[in-house]
């Protein structure tokens, strides 16, 4: 496997292994981490870790299934699947979203770039809006 893979398959990989330090670990301290749909930047892994409980605690039974894995030197293009049901409470920086008990289900494409090991930056895409459909925020 190709090192740039296994940087950003350990990444990902650590969202269902519930293991916030093993993804914080693969991220340099300067990584800048785009969440593109909030936008909002996350630095360093702090960013990923405070990231990570934010999902966590509004998803705890959250899942994540990478479905391709595209690679070219040192960047990555990661797609995945997220799951989970919204037991918990939302924090983010588009406003506070109480627990609605639906289910959600929501493709992303992280694109990355790595170097000595470590993710130095990157950008997630996904649909905002398709996750607010489905917990019920926004009317179909």
């Amino acid at each position: 496997m190709h090192e740039t893979e296994r940087i950003v398959r350990i990444f990902h990989e650590s969202w269902d292994m519930r293991d916030p330090e093993r993804g914080a670990a693969v991220i340099a301290d300067d990584c800048r981490f785009e969440d593109v749909a909030r936008a909002e930047l996350l630095t360093g892994p702090e960013g990923y870790v405070r990231d990570y409980h934010r999902w966590r605690t509004a998803f705890p039974d959250g899942q994540l299934e990478i479905t391709n894995v595209i690679i070219q030197d040192d960047r990555a293009v990661v797609e995945f699947v997220n799951t989970g049901t919204h037991t918990g409470t939302l924090l983010s920086n588009l406003g506070t979203f109480p627990p609605t008990g639906r289910v959600m289900k929501v493709r992303y494409c992280s694109v990355m770039r790595v170097a000595d090991g470590k993710v130095i930056e990157g950008r997630d895409y996904y649909d905002s809006a398709s996750i607010a459909r489905q917990l019920g925020l926004l009317d179909d």
